[in-house]
């Protein structure tokens, strides 16, 4: 089955589970140009002018200004993203694709996709609410919200789960966004700038970038500290800042999504939302559970569900879906997050040797450190293994290609070399 999720911070395209195209939905418009995805972004600073970033929201026909390349609304910037991905993923007319949409999009923006991707080639039979798919891996009942942070904005959908998963209302926050928040970001290194050096780097586009691409990349690293460097007219500079300042000022962001939950909701995160610094814990206080979606495990349980109400040939969209019975062994702990009391390995063992872990450990390909090849890094819910190479892992002879939670007795293999973690007491 092919599925298009439509999360703004990386549009995903799959085939039978495997992503084939995936990008930001981020534009940029020139007269004679059109870009998308990360070609956009790299440029989001120094042309903000004709940079897009709220057409997946709108999803109308307002008017783009100014006009670029074959694009005069935001229904135009949809179209040709469609069109982009499409070509990318090499995704063909016949072939049938089910649409995960986001959770606040209104009948009216919805029909409007639904031409849109028609006229795009897009053979479309199934709309699924993100959240409903989201949550169907989630094994507990209950009260569930399934939060997303996209681009500009962030939707929380408020779930009721038993044997069948119905949503029952949904919250936006256009306070907490990736966009929003590294402006935020971006405020707190020029702050740093102008007291070092009196440079404000936010006045000149060329600085603002350069800063802007940077923590992109920091705040998705496992590094707790980085140095952010600017070069203008010949002059370099630098200041250091720490993941524990990024969490700090983007405090108040987080709060107004964690405003919207009711106390006895259990959350499931978008992976957007579980990487953000200091996200999850924000999220998270008064011990409450959570669990990550991973695109996989959504588009297993999704393929499974909807196999089972594939009663009709007209496209809708689906609010609400039946879940099916779950089991959890080896193979599908990457969809798992544990939230039991979390029992860390002391050392990782290899050949002879076991290593200390201590709250954070690299495993890399070489003496010199040429390529990380996995992290392990204590948290309160556990201790995750961080892939960093694309070099094939697997943990207890099952692949895994997303960070997941490991315990004493997993074994991990990559390239030729096993490892095991291990308990040391005393």
């Amino acid at each position: 089955m092919w599925i298009l999720e439509l999360d703004d911070t990386e549009i995903r395209l799959s085939k039978d589970g495997e992503i084939v195209n995936s990008q930001p939905g981020i534009a940029w418009a020139e007269v004679k140009d059109l870009k998308f995805g990360e070609a956009a972004l790299k440029v989001a600073k120094l042309y903000p002018a004709r940079v897009h970033t709220q057409y997946w929201n709108l999803l109308d026909q307002s008017h783009v200004e100014p006009k670029g390349f074959a694009v005069e609304t935001q229904a135009d910037l949809v179209y040709q993203q469609l069109l982009h991905i499409k070509e990318q993923g090499k995704l063909g007319d016949k072939d049938e694709i089910l649409i995960v949409v986001p959770s606040d999009r209104t009948e009216q923006q919805l029909r409007l996709l639904y031409g849109i991707a028609l006229k795009a080639g897009y053979n479309v039979v199934d709309f699924v609410d993100v959240g409903v798919a989201g949550a169907l891996a989630y094994e507990s009942k209950g009260a569930i919200a399934y939060i997303s942070v996209g681009m500009q904005r962030t939707v929380i959908t408020h779930l009721k789960v038993s044997d069948r998963i119905v949503r029952e209302r949904v919250s936006v926050t256009p306070q907490l966004g990736l966009l929003p928040l590294s402006n935020t970001w971006i405020r707190m290194v020029a702050e740093k700038f102008l007291a070092s050096s009196r440079f404000d780097p936010r006045k000149f586009a060329e600085t603002e970038q350069q800063i802007f691409d940077q923590i992109l990349t920091f705040v998705q690293s496992s590094k707790n500290n980085t140095t952010i460097e600017t070069e203008y007219r010949g002059f370099t500079r630098q200041v250091e800042i720490s993941k524990a300042e990024v969490i700090e000022v983007a405090q108040d962001r987080y709060a107004s999504a964690v405003s919207h939950l009711n106390a006895e909701e259990d959350l499931v995160l978008s992976n957007t939302t579980h990487t953000l610094p200091g996200l999850t814990d924000a999220l998270t206080q008064s011990s409450r559970k959570y669990f990550v979606s991973t695109f996989g495990g959504m588009v297993e349980e999704l393929t499974a569900s909807l196999d089972d109400e594939s009663d009709s040939d007209q496209c809708t969209l689906h609010t609400s879906l039946t879940k099916r019975a779950t089991r959890t062994t080896d193979s599908d702990r990457d969809t798992e997050v544990h939230v039991g009391t979390p029992v860390h390995p002391t050392h990782i063992l290899h050949q002879a040797t076991a290593y200390p872990i201590g709250s954070e450990f690299t495993v890399n390909s070489g003496e010199l450190g040429e390529a990380q090849l996995f992290t392990l890094e204590h948290r309160t819910q556990g201790t995750a293994l961080k892939i960093g190479t694309s070099a094939p892992i697997t943990v207890n002879g099952a692949r895994v290609r997303t960070e997941l939670f490991v315990q004493p007795g997993d074994r991990i293999s990559v390239l030729d070399r096993n490892y095991e973690l291990i308990m040391v007491q005393g």
